[in-house]
């Protein structure tokens, strides 16, 4: 199972096509009973995203059923401080204690220049210890299209990178970083592979800002029901068919969602690669949705 649950939507209103924000706790609750039973092992999460931490930590025995994978927050600086250093090597021990276990499968940077700023070896180190102490299998980063895999001083200190992977995003591919982690023996999570929901929005939906891509979002739609499948079925064919992606972060904000989900996976892996389309789309303001204007 390829799949890893995203947690985001637990603890807080996220995606462009959120209509039902953030769940209950017993609906959170209920989803994670749909993804254990459906064979998914790993979950995501990260301080930053408000009560996630807290939600997930109140499902029984939750370090026994899942592999966690979290992230710190971004430092909003040039370099770390001793003072800085000190409360990141804090939020890592906060890590532990919110899910009230000695054991996490990864913690990451949430932004990959965090990783290489002067002042941030204790941080490193504090990482490194715990995974001699087999107290953490991973540490590495969440990346974002542009990232210079090739150019990390840290690249042997990284275990696991998140990257965003999708039909009009494939950045890590083209630059040859995918290859370049799998040579490192690292491990490699692909989020967004739905681009915030905006794969799977009917194209009468969508916001005026997104009509200058309106052609090649028909593109998609139109290659999807030439397949006879359906956009989310494309979407995760799209990142299925990366041997150096290990997991696809998706996440949901129902049970049924995560259902659709789970069949449209088993779709996605009977597709051929042979014929899914080239639809690469080089332009930031599309694929990164730190750049939508809504």
């Amino acid at each position: 199972m390829k799949l890893a649950l995203g947690t985001v939507q637990f603890g807080l209103n996220y995606g462009v096509s959120n209509k039902l924000g953030q769940p209950s706790i017993a609906k959170a609750h209920a989803i994670l009973d749909i993804a254990k039973d459906a064979g998914i092992t790993t979950l995501d999460t990260a301080l930053g995203y408000g009560e996630s931490h807290q939600v997930l930590a109140s499902y029984p025995s939750i370090n026994d059923r899942f592999n966690i994978v979290t992230k710190l927050p971004p430092l909003q600086k040039e370099q770390f401080s001793n003072q800085d250093a000190d409360n990141y090597i804090a939020l890592i021990e906060q890590c532990f204690s919110d899910f009230k276990t000695q054991k996490l499968n990864a913690i990451l940077f949430h932004q990959a220049s965090d990783i290489e700023k002067q002042g941030v070896a204790p941080v490193l180190a504090c990482l490194k210890q715990r995974q001699l102490e087999n107290q953490l299998a991973s540490k590495g980063v969440s990346l974002y299209s542009g990232a210079e895999v090739d150019s990390f001083t840290q690249l042997s200190e990284i275990n696991l990178v998140q990257i965003p992977y999708n039909a009009f995003d494939t950045y890590f591919k083209d630059t040859g970083a995918l290859s370049l982690l799998s040579k490192n023996n690292t491990q490699v999570h692909a989020r967004s592979c739905f681009l915030q929901g905006l794969l799977l929005m009917p194209i009468n939906e969508l916001a005026s800002y997104f009509k200058p891509w309106k052609q090649n979002l028909e593109s998609f739609h139109q290659l999807a029901q030439h397949l006879g499948v359906s956009a989310l079925t494309l979407s995760l064919a799209y990142a299925l068919k990366e041997d150096e992606i290990d997991k696809i972060v998706v996440g949901v904000n129902s049970e049924s969602e995560l259902e659709q989900i789970l069949e449209a996976y088993q779709s996605s892996i009977k597709i051929s690669h042979d014929v899914l389309k080239e639809m690469t789309v080089n332009d930031p303001k599309l694929t990164n949705p730190a750049n939508w204007q809504l």
